[in-house]
């Protein structure tokens, strides 16, 4: 900042005088003219920046829910190192039990963010090496290929590089395992996975990356995983409505989870298993989150304690790796991305009954976080997901996107395309009766010949064999196994699995039925007589 030069007393004059005393008014005049003038200038830049309009939010927010048909929603934000605005709407559960700051959702994949900020506290401690290989560690650690098990270090872990492949993450969220052994079992159970790609070569995202850091941590600090977690996260960070155990949540008010059928929520309980708690299954309120992101934008302090250094946290945030051909970059349990058109990190999760969703806006230094019992990855385009681009949106003065991006853009057509194949199995079905019955009462009506028997038959079995296995053998290998959509995506999942089988029994039951009826047709044609017809007597 320029300095101004230090004001000097001016001459005094030889006399005191007419000319002294209109200087003086002049100088008066021009000041409170000035002043007149400045005010308005004050008052007209104060009015073009306002303050957020968090009434206009819980209005989107609210406005949302209902076109999405969102049972719950717990939202926090942040501003510095304060909070600024936290708001609990709808329902929690049976019986109208509304939702509060304090209530406690599962935090699904946002439960990555507070695994590496453990793993980084390890880091700053001495006790764990980023680049050292995972097996310094963990001992027995390996996947199918020997050599690449002794090159996964923790880095490659934290930044999703280590080459295991997504559909590692499916086994724990089929299971309901909360044994002490579930995490070790977990890790032990990638000795039978043959890596996607080389080693640090290629991003590709997948749980089982934090469940191995999740047993890093255990073995390393000589605590369990969720104990630590609650020492060294929850409790300096004053997170007192936090769980590591979903009994314990439960008791504490937790959300009901809901899931998607065609876009309407639907009460669900989906398997919840220790085996995953370092990547998907922390438990936590927007209350208690505005804390964790309050110490992002804070250095790592929060209530007057350093939780991780200042350097520990620009690590995290810094984007590391791009994900795939996107414009988006992962680092250590964070994103860095454009949300609503401002530049932030973020680290959002989603699994079958519940979404969760941080925000970090460091150049502005606000946080937020939107937390729901209901999560549509299908027919409702993602809105759910978007929530917090229409949110940073009107913090910044500017109007929600109208149309949201999709989350996963090719499950709405699959499902249309699975649909529109269901109802044609289906008219067929219909027709293939009407046909059958018109055979019955005309006989006359059945056709013959090759063609008819491959256009009645041959054609139609084909078509309905062909769409079954497509959607029993293909859409897995092309998309995801069946069981894991049947859970995360189950109208679609459902759908999928309804209609091949559907196909498939329908093609044998129609074949039998129409062979049947066709055979029926020649057998009922009059025998050819090999003796000649008797001929009437002349006159007769």
């Amino acid at each position: 900042m320029m300095r101004l030069p230090p004001l000097t007393a001016p001459e005094r004059p030889s006399h005191r005088g007419t000319t002294s005393r209109h200087g003086y008014l002049r100088a008066l005049t021009i000041v409170l003219v000035a002043g007149c003038l400045v005010a308005p200038t004050w008052s007209l830049r104060a009015s073009a920046n306002p303050g957020p309009d968090f009434a206009s939010i819980d209005a989107y927010i609210e406005n949302q829910m209902r076109e999405v048909h969102i049972p719950g929603l717990a939202l926090g934000i942040v501003h510095n190192d304060e909070v600024v605005h936290l708001r609990g709407f709808g329902e929690a559960g049976p019986g109208g039990r509304t939702v509060t700051p304090q209530t406690p959702f599962i935090l699904a994949s946002a439960s990555k963010s507070f695994t590496a900020l453990a793993v980084m506290q390890l880091v700053e401690s001495g006790k764990v090496d980023l680049d050292a290989p995972v097996r310094r560690y963990l001992p027995d650690f390996r996947v199918v290929d020997e050599v690449a098990s002794a090159l996964i270090t923790v880095r490659h872990l934290l930044h999703h590089t280590s080459g295991l492949p997504e559909d590692s993450a499916f086994g724990p969220m089929l299971s309901n395992d909360v044994r002490d052994e579930a995490l070790s079992d977990r890790v032990r159970a990638l000795r039978d996975v043959q890596l996607s790609h080389g080693v640090g070569t290629e991003f590709e995202y997948t749980d089982a990356n934090y469940d191995v850091l999740g047993l890093v941590l255990q073995s390393v600090s000589g605590q369990s995983y969720e104990s630590y977690i609650a020492d060294h996260v929850f409790t300096p960070l004053g997170m007192t409505h936090s769980y590591t155990n979903q009994a314990d949540a439960q008791r504490n008010g937790r959300a009901t989870g809901h899931r998607s059928w065609f876009g309407y929520p639907r009460p669900f309980e989906a398997p919840y298993s220790r085996a995953a708690m370092p990547s998907s299954y922390l438990i936590s309120s927007a209350g208690d989150v505005t804390h964790f992101l309050s110490m992002q934008l804070s250095g790592g302090r929060y209530g007057g304690r350093s939780v991780l250094s200042p350097e520990g946290i620009a690590a995290m945030h810094a984007p590391a790796v791009r994900e795939g051909t996107r414009d988006i970059f992962y680092g250590m349990g964070w994103e860095s991305r454009s949300v609503g058109g401002v530049p932030v990190v973020r680290h959002d999760g989603t699994n079958a009954n519940f979404y969760a969703d941080m925000v970090l806006d460091s150049s502005d230094r606000w946080g937020l976080v939107i937390l729901t019992n209901f999560d549509s990855l299908n027919l409702n385009g993602g809105r759910v997901q978007n929530l917090s681009s229409g949110v940073i949106s009107l913090l910044h003065g500017e109007a929600p996107p109208e149309v949201p991006s999709p989350h996963h853009p090719l499950l709405a057509p699959a499902t249309l395309l699975v649909a529109v194949g269901t109802a044609l199995i289906l008219a067929g079905m219909v027709r293939t009766v009407v046909l059958l019955r018109r055979w019955r009462t005309r006989p006359e009506s059945r056709p013959g010949g090759p063609w008819a028997f491959i256009r009645r038959v041959v054609l139609p079995f084909v078509t309905n064999v062909g769409w079954g296995l497509a959607l029993l053998l293909v859409f897995p290998q092309l998309a995801y196994p069946l069981q894991p959509t049947m859970l995360i995506v189950p109208d679609l999942g459902y759908l999928v699995v309804a209609s091949g089988l559907a196909a498939l029994t329908w093609a044998v039951l129609r074949t039998r039925l129409v062979y049947v009826a066709l055979r029926r047709r020649d057998e009922s044609k009059p025998a050819q007589s090999s003796m000649p017809a008797t001929v009437a007597p002349i006159g007769r």
